[in-house]
């Protein structure tokens, strides 16, 4: 559990009700955009694999569908971890929300990077 040195005062981070309004409201889009986004990324990949035959729409809308992820997975996160601090935690230990979503933006922000900097110099 996290105790504060002595002398020191525990700083309260003081958020304003419309911000936690607006949140609560983002939150369930970002999460239906989310999975959304990630099946249409999949099901692009299955086309590829089915087809054989990379169409410039087919690049594009996995590139679209892959920044999307990368977006909402990030914002989702950062919702998350702003919701439950670490100070709260017994052990420090992540949520499970925290803990997905943390590591799909984390592999997915360096696979569309790759995926946008190959359809760059492919041209």
């Amino acid at each position: 559990m996290y105790r504060p040195k002595p002398g020191r005062e525990q700083e309260q981070r003081r958020h304003s009700p419309e911000q936690g309004r607006l949140i609560r409201r983002a939150l369930p889009v970002l999460t239906v955009a989310f999975w959304v986004a990630a099946s249409i990324c999949v099901v692009m990949i299955a086309v590829y694999s089915l087809t054989e035959n990379v169409g410039a729409w087919l690049t594009w809308t996995t590139g679209i569908s892959l920044l999307l992820v990368v977006v909402c997975s990030g914002a989702i996160a950062w919702i998350e971890f702003r919701s439950n601090p670490m100070e709260d935690a017994e052990r420090g230990e992540w949520t499970n929300k925290m803990l997905f979503f943390g590591l799909v933006f984390a592999i997915t922000f360096f696979v569309t990077f790759i995926y946008w900097v190959s359809l760059y110099f492919a041209r």
